[in-house]
């Protein structure tokens, strides 16, 4: 298959969720863990149907299709019909999205139940992150961001931190800019990554991730901690 499904309980937050993994992704992050899916695949009616067919049969054990990537907005017109499909059977859904296409998310969020957007940088300095990146990163993430308020769907923000491209400051300037209901701030994993010198980097210890978090805005309700070490952990919730 060129998506790529999985089994997970802790995708959609209390769901047993369907994952797909779609390929293809207009960003080229150091730390990408699924560097396998960067490439921008032509999908095929197999490959759909195929993915079509998963959901048929594994129906009466899923509560939730997440719909992930790579990018799955490149592919806007397949992710519709794996919504659709969704729809037909009652599930939930949740789009996993670098946020970098707002009017791809303007035609889908209305049937979208939940968004983790990942947030790599201070809005205005991806290049921290990536060296591919549109020069509109900031307008873009901030005008999605805006589409799923408006629409009452819950988002969750999140931000991989890796010692080495990201300070501290970083993660307090970049959620300053954005206004999710819930902030993950996840640890850097150096076991596959698309830049293979950060092999040598250093896991964050998730101690010194709380402290960041503890200086985080109060402005955003929930905020986690996600490490190997303690799985993901609630800090803050209002």
């Amino acid at each position: 298959m060129n998506i790529q499904p999985t089994y997970s309980s802790l995708d959609y937050p209390g769901k047993m969720a369907l994952v797909l993994f779609i390929p293809g992704c207009d960003l080229r992050c150091k730390y990408c863990h699924n560097p396998e899916l960067i490439k921008n695949t032509k999908l095929s009616k197999w490959d759909v149907d195929e993915i079509l067919d998963e959901v048929d049969a594994n129906i009466d054990f899923i509560d939730a299709i997440v719909i992930s990537g790579g990018e799955p907005l490149l592919h806007v017109d397949i992710v519709k019909e794996f919504i659709k499909k969704a729809k037909q059977h009652g599930l939930l859904i949740k789009l996993d999205t670098n946020g970098l296409h707002p009017d791809a998310v303007k035609q889908v969020i209305s049937d979208i139940d939940y968004v983790a957007m990942d947030i790599k940088a201070p809005l205005d300095e991806y290049y921290k992150i990536s060296a591919v990146y549109p020069k509109n990163t900031k307008e873009q993430i901030l005008e999605s961001i805006n589409i799923i308020k408006q629409n009452n769907v819950f988002l969750e923000c999140r931000t991989t931190f890796v010692p080495g491209l990201l300070e501290e400051e970083d993660i307090i300037e970049l959620t300053k800019q954005i206004n999710p209901d819930m902030y993950t701030l996840q640890q850097f994993r150096n076991r596959v990554t698309f830049d293979a010198s950060l092999a040598t980097f250093t896991e964050p210890n998730p101690e010194d991730l709380l402290e960041i978090i503890k200086k985080l805005d109060y402005h955003i309700p929930e905020i986690h901690l996600k490490s190997n070490q303690f799985g993901n952990q609630t800090i803050r919730k209002q």
